[in-house]
């Protein structure tokens, strides 16, 4: 059996619980991750989860994640990324759909996502929350 240590290179703090990280799979920006979180406000009936997708990198030195875009609204409890002719982050969010979000790439090699969802798709039979997503361009 081998024993791997592990340790911390570098942190982001988070206003909410970080529920996903997924970093991209996009040649030249492997060093990008999204970053979905939710927070449980139990002062609403029913309860709500409010939260933020992210968008951050790591930096040269890999000592430091810097954010570069977030959308703040509904609950995300997991994300995933698509490279078509477009990159595309999606989002299951705690609002029982999916969301689709546009990426811009930087000429730095940073990406910011689009402000607004580009697609919605409800998801009817997911309960309380959409909790997972895995997609495919084929």
């Amino acid at each position: 059996s081998t024993v791997m240590a592990i340790s911390t290179s570098a942190t982001l703090p988070t206003p909410l619980n970080a529920d996903v990280v997924a970093f991209c799979p996009e040649s030249g920006l492997h060093h990008v991750l999204a970053c979905g979180c939710y927070e449980l406000d139990n002062t609403q009936q029913p309860a709500r989860r409010h939260g933020r997708l992210a968008l951050a990198f790591v930096d040269r030195a890999g000592r430091q994640l810097v954010e570069t875009s977030a959308v703040e609204g509904i609950g995300v409890l997991d994300c995933s990324w698509l490279q078509t002719s477009r990159l595309l982050l999606s989002a299951a969010t705690a609002a029982c759909d999916t969301r689709i979000y546009q990426v811009h790439k930087g000429a730095d090699g940073t990406a910011t996502l689009a402000e607004e969802a580009c697609a919605t798709m409800p998801c009817a039979d997911a309960g309380d929350a959409c909790m997972a997503l895995d997609w495919s361009a084929d």
